[in-house]
């Protein structure tokens, strides 16, 4: 059933249905929610109509899913981001914090993996460090010793030690 084919109570649930869209684009309905995705469902509810009521208006729904489709993308970016990219589509101030939220959390798992991999990495540090501090002594004592043991080409009468 095309535009023209619709009875005048169809076209004003019509009219309803695309101001209800229009409002939940702009972040702003009035009957539901702002948070969230927006659904064929959330606009049906939006506008005040019965249980999937939009359904019977296809073209309203050919041209709805496109921009429902866009705006639940550019929302899936701001969450999935943190909110470090600009998009036309509003957000709601709950949706804001929990990409806020999420690029904290994000944040701290990374300052979490690089403070366990700089621990790790100064614990090997300290291995080798006393695996060189035992080597330096051992050399030391072997050249302590070497230097009290008779050279035996020479003969010397009294040792030094």
């Amino acid at each position: 059933m095309s535009n023209k084919d619709l009875s005048p109570e169809l076209k004003a649930t019509e009219g309803r249905l695309e101001e209800a869209l229009k409002r939940l684009l702009a972040g702003k309905p009035v009957i539901v929610k702002a948070s969230g995705k927006i659904s064929l469902n959330k606009i049906n509810n939006e506008a005040g109509l019965g249980h999937s009521y939009v359904h019977k208006f296809k073209e309203f729904v050919e041209r709805a899913i496109p921009k429902i489709q866009e705006y639940n993308n550019n929302r899936d970016k701001v969450m999935a981001t943190g909110l470090d990219i600009e998009i036309e589509a509003p957000v709601s101030e709950i949706d804001k914090l929990k990409g806020k939220l999420n690029k904290a959390q994000k944040q701290r798992d990374d300052y979490r993996l690089e403070r366990n991999n700089a621990i790790e990495a100064r614990k090997q540090l300290e291995e080798q460090l006393a695996e060189m501090t035992h080597r330096a002594y051992m050399l030391q004592e072997e050249v302590r010793k070497l230097k009290c043991e008779p050279d035996l080409q020479t003969v010397v009468t009294q040792f030094r030690c």
